[in-house]
């Protein structure tokens, strides 16, 4: 929800348009609600629900019950009211929880109604919503006694409601849905909220027959849950125009809730609403008990917070360590390709230099040498012996093939002794035997 829309919603409660019901059958109990406007359609953890949406039920854990009285102000037929709440979870049964509800109207003239309802509020999962969704439903009996005649009706209500984590509720309810009533009580109603932070909006479209009408409303939590101050557009008797206004006091077990209006015409207009609330709820913790696990479970979101920024700076150390090594090996790998690039670029001057070297040899051609065989070796030969040379090591020596040793035993007999050559003396090598073709 925008800026805008808030503004807009704002200026709609501080300046309501005509054309409330005169019906009293309209009115609704609670003075909570009332103090809202009674844009009570998507409230939680509140007895009254029972009047205003069943599917709510299922947001209460304890058993309650829950005592109005009031008065409403319209000129020449003041009414006077008392209802009655009671709220008990179904044993064994998880998030199932039953209300009964009694609503009591005398107004002057000799009217008067009396309502009864027992519902049941639940709540399940769907996979691809956010929240669970709540839903319930229940009987309602209503006796409307007028100067005249007497109706004893008969019918059913019913509920649902579902949220966001964006703190946004919208529910569609079907109310006063009776038989035998003598004419037609059956209303659709459309509720919205938004929370932002401590700050409750509340927006409910309601509809019977052919008349329909906005009802606006705000809560302001304060003091850390002991009090909630409220405001909405009253619920006026006979049409008149007023700002419902009202404050609630959370002492749990025990709560108590005081609504009173101002008429936009003055003070001396005979129009508006005063009443007040008393409940216990049994079993529950105190307030300073839920003022003390309130403030372990803040300190508690705050350590996970201070874990979580821990944490995430963990992770940003680790990452910013990851960048800088892997900055080093680009680094590294940026000098080493930048050496390759040297290197390359030398290369290729090698290359253009190897190129115009080639260029050049092809179009100056170096003179073709003549070829001049090598002078023909002359044989024989002279070699002194030395000390431990062989004919066969003399052989290989000069043939290549110490078995030509024979070949120089024959030229030198007188020069070998006990098939050693003598040492000192100078043999004669005869050339080597021609190679047959």
């Amino acid at each position: 929800m925008n800026k805008s829309s808030i503004f807009a919603l704002l200026a709609a409660l501080l300046f309501p348009s005509g054309g409330s019901a005169a019906d009293f059958t309209y009115m609704r109990p609670c003075a909570r609600s009332n103090a809202m406007g009674t844009a009570f359609a998507t409230v939680t953890g509140d007895a009254c629900s029972v009047f205003y949406n069943p599917a709510n039920l299922t947001t209460l854990a304890n058993l309650e019950v829950r005592l109005e009285t009031g008065r409403r102000l319209a000129p020449g037929a003041p009414e006077g009211e008392v209802s009655l709440a009671y709220i008990r979870p179904v044993p064994d049964v998880e998030n199932k929880v039953a209300g009964l509800g009694y609503y009591s109207v005398r107004q002057k003239g000799g009217l008067a109604a009396d309502s009864m309802v027992f519902s049941v509020g639940n709540r399940t999962v769907i996979k691809y919503l956010q929240k669970p969704v709540y839903y319930g439903a229940g009987f309602k009996i209503m006796s409307l006694r007028g100067l005249e005649k007497s109706h004893l009706g008969l019918g059913v209500e019913g509920g649902l409601q579902l949220e966001n984590t964006a703190g946004l509720r919208t529910s569609l309810v079907l109310s006063d849905a009776l038989l035998g009533i003598g004419k037609s009580l059956t209303t659709i109603t459309l509720g919205n909220s938004y929370r932002i932070n401590d700050l409750l909006l509340l927006a409910d479209l309601r509809a019977r027959g052919s008349h329909s009408e906005f009802f606006l409303g705000a809560e302001q939590t304060i003091f850390n849950g002991l009090l909630q101050a409220r405001a909405g557009k009253g619920l006026s008797l006979d049409g008149g125009d007023y700002l419902a206004l009202g404050l609630g006091i959370n002492t749990l077990p025990w709560t108590i809730d005081f609504a009173w209006s101002l008429p936009w015409g003055g003070y001396n207009m005979e129009y508006g609403y005063y009443g007040v609330n008393v409940g216990y709820r049994f079993g529950s913790r105190t307030f300073s008990e839920n003022l003390v696990g309130n403030a372990g479970r803040e300190a508690e979101d705050l350590r996970a917070q201070i874990d979580d920024l821990r944490t995430q700076r963990a992770d940003l150390e680790s990452s910013i360590a990851t960048y800088r090594v892997n900055k080093s090996i680009i680094e590294t790998d940026l000098t080493m390709m930048q050496s390759r690039m040297r290197e390359m670029e030398n290369n290729i001057k090698e290359l253009e230099v190897q190129a115009l070297e080639s260029l050049y040899k092809k179009e100056n051609p170096k003179p073709v040498k003549v070829y001049v065989p090598p002078p023909p070796v002359r044989w024989p030969k002279l070699h002194k012996a030395a000390a431990g040379e062989t004919l066969r090591s003399i052989a290989s020596k000069y043939y290549g093939n110490p078995n030509l040793w024979e070949r120089i035993y024959q030229a030198n007999e007188k020069n070998v002794s006990k098939g050693l050559p003598v040492e000192g003396a100078v043999f004669t090598i005869p050339a080597p035997p021609r190679k047959n073709n």
